[in-house]
C-alpha cells in the first residue's frame, strides 16, 4: 500500500509539473491585410514572439479575417477562444457603447492632440469600462482619418443634401451625416461595392487606406479630405487570461506589439503613400479651406450634444474628460 500511494504521488506530481510548463495559449484575432501597415506589424510580432518567448507560448495568428466579422472577433475574445485581437471602435462600441464619442465628427483638431488627449486622459477611464466587460485594454490603435468619397464633389454641407451616402453602423457617422441632411444608408463595409454599383449609394464615409484597398474610386472617384473624425481602435486582451498570464510573459507580449507612437507612424505613413498614390491614379483629392472646414464644423456641432444624450451611461463624463485634455493640450503645445 505504502509502494502504491508512493507511486500515485509520484504520478501527479508529474501530470502537475507537466501542467505548469504547457505552453500559454495565445491566439490573436485581426482584419489585416497582409500588404498593410496591420499586416505587416503582425509578421513583425509573430517573429519577436518567437524569438522571446519560443515555447512558452502556443501562438496562432488568426490576423487575416479567419474568424470573420469584428463582431465574431470580439466574441472570441470575450469568451477566452482568442487571447488578444484588434477591434475597431465602431464594433467596439457595441459593448462599451461611450466608445462612440471618440468617432464624434470634429472632436479632435490634429492627431497630435487625439494621441495627447486619448493616452493622458482617456486610457484609465476607458480600460476601466472594458474591464467591467473583461476585457483589458492594452494599447490604443490608429486607423486613420474619416474622410468623404463620393461620385461628385462635396465641398460644402449643402452638398450632402438629399445625396445617398453609405454609413456604418456607428451612431457617431450616422448622426454626423444626419445632421447635414444627407440620405444615409447603412450597410457593412463589404456590400460599398455592390451599392455604388448599383446606384444604391452615391458615396460615403471611410478613410484613405480602405478607399484605396476597397477600390472605392472607380466609381465614386472624389475624395475629400473632411478629416472630420478620428478612427481609432484597440488592442484587446481577455481579461482572465491576462491575469492570469506570468508578467514577465505579459510583458514580452505587449513588447512585440510595437510602442503606440511607432504603431501609430506606420498606419499614418501608409494613409499618406495612399494619398499620394490616388493621386496620381487622377483621383480628385478636394483639399479644404480654412473657411470651408470650419463650415463643416459648424453644421456638425449638434452631434456632440446628440449622440451624448443617445448613448447616456459614462458619455457626459468621457466627453467632459475630452474638454478638460484639449484645455490641457493646448498648454502643452505652447
Amino acid at each position: 500500500m505504502r509502494r502504491f500511494l508512493s507511486l500515485l504521488l509520484a504520478a501527479l506530481l508529474s501530470i502537475t509539473t507537466a501542467r505548469a510548463e504547457d505552453p500559454i495559449p495565445l491566439t490573436i484575432v485581426s482584419f489585416s491585410a497582409p500588404d498593410s501597415a496591420h499586416g505587416r506589424r503582425w509578421e513583425r510580432f509573430e517573429q519577436r514572439v518567437e524569438e522571446t518567448l519560443g515555447d512558452r507560448v502556443a501562438l496562432n495568428m488568426l490576423t487575416g479575417g479567419q474568424v470573420g466579422t469584428e463582431d465574431n472577433m470580439l466574441s472570441s475574445i470575450r469568451r477566452g477562444r482568442a487571447q488578444m485581437g484588434i477591434i475597431s471602435i465602431g464594433a467596439l462600441a457595441a459593448l462599451v457603447p461611450e466608445l462612440s464619442l471618440l468617432v464624434a465628427p470634429f472632436l479632435f483638431e490634429s492627431e497630435a492632440e487625439a494621441d495627447f488627449i486619448m493616452d493622458e486622459y482617456l486610457f484609465e477611464p476607458y480600460a476601466a469600462l472594458l474591464a467591467e466587460r473583461g476585457i483589458t485594454l492594452a494599447k490604443w490603435e490608429d486607423g486613420g482619418w474619416h474622410q468623404l468619397y463620393a461620385r461628385k464633389p462635396l465641398r460644402s454641407p449643402a452638398d450632402l443634401a438629399s445625396y445617398r451616402l453609405r454609413s456604418s453602423a456607428t451612431e457617431a457617422t450616422r448622426l454626423f451625416l444626419s445632421e447635414v441632411d444627407a440620405d444615409v444608408v447603412v450597410l457593412d463595409f463589404g456590400d460599398i461595392v455592390a451599392a455604388l454599383d448599383t446606384g444604391l449609394v452615391d458615396g460615403g464615409v471611410t478613410t484613405s487606406v480602405m478607399y484605396r484597398v476597397a477600390g472605392l474610386y472607380e466609381e465614386a472617384p472624389h475624395f475629400t479630405l473632411t478629416r472630420h473624425a478620428f478612427a481609432p481602435g484597440a488592442l484587446l486582451a481577455n481579461k482572465a487570461w491576462a491575469d492570469a498570464t506570468p508578467p514577465d510573459v505579459l510583458e514580452a507580449v505587449l513588447a512585440a506589439q510595437g510602442t503606440m507612437a511607432g504603431n501609430r507612424r506606420l498606419v499614418r505613413a501608409e494613409a499618406e503613400e495612399s494619398e499620394a498614390a490616388l493621386r496620381a491614379a487622377g483621383i480628385t483629392m478636394h483639399e479644404l479651406s480654412s473657411d470651408e472646414r470650419q463650415a463643416w464644423v459648424t453644421a456638425a456641432a449638434p452631434v456632440h450634444r446628440k449622440l451624448i444624450d443617445d448613448i447616456g451611461g459614462e458619455a457626459e463624463r468621457m466627453y467632459a474628460i475630452v474638454q478638460e485634455g484639449k484645455r490641457a493640450f493646448a498648454v502643452f503645445k505652447n
